[in-house]
């Protein structure tokens, strides 16, 4: 039973990179299921774009969202320092990065698998907002994961030994 439903995984499997997952639906289900993503490594990316085939749209598209995902991760790395909260961080980064996600909704639009558009302004708009949605917990995750490791890193203040006869803490002197 088992070999018999690894076997029908392994067909379908085989199977997956001959569809075009670039039909109308298919071609938004791919882009969700992106963004849900972590950043892609290079050749992640090129084995998508082998599997998107012959649309360079949606190759650009793909690229433009994990050039997205790449920078709102490197903003907050670079503003780590200045210690501030992570909405301000968050908002920031997403500020920074406002140009990719706008080239990301800009070649969704201009995808046009078998002739026709896969995806108007509004549903480009509307998949920025789950983007948002999908990363915003995830970048703030990030920020106070920096945060705790700086605090932790951070060295404790030194404390006074205590006097031996009465434990109490001896006053510092100065330096």
């Amino acid at each position: 039973m088992i070999r018999l439903l690894a076997l029908a995984l392994a067909i379908a499997a085989a199977d997956a990179p001959a569809q075009r997952p670039f039909s109308g639906q298919n071609a938004v289900a791919f882009f969700v299921e992106a963004q849900e993503q972590p950043v892609f490594s290079p050749e992640q990316l090129a084995e998508r774009a082998r599997v998107i085939g012959d649309e360079p749209e949606a190759v650009a598209a793909d690229a433009a969202l994990n050039g997205w995902k790449q920078c709102v991760q490197d903003a907050l790395l670079h503003w780590a320092a200045l210690g501030q909260g992570p909405g301000t961080l968050v908002d920031g980064a997403w500020g920074r990065c406002a140009d990719l996600q706008r080239d990301y909704r800009s070649h969704l639009t201009r995808m046009t698998p078998g002739g026709r558009q896969a995806v108007d302004t509004a549903l480009a708009r509307n998949l920025a907002r789950t983007l948002e949605e999908a990363w915003r917990p995830r970048l703030t995750a990030q920020v106070l994961d920096q945060m705790l490791a700086a605090r932790s890193a951070t060295p404790a203040p030194a404390t006074p030994a205590p006097d031996r006869r009465t434990g109490a803490a001896l006053p510092r002197g100065p330096g």
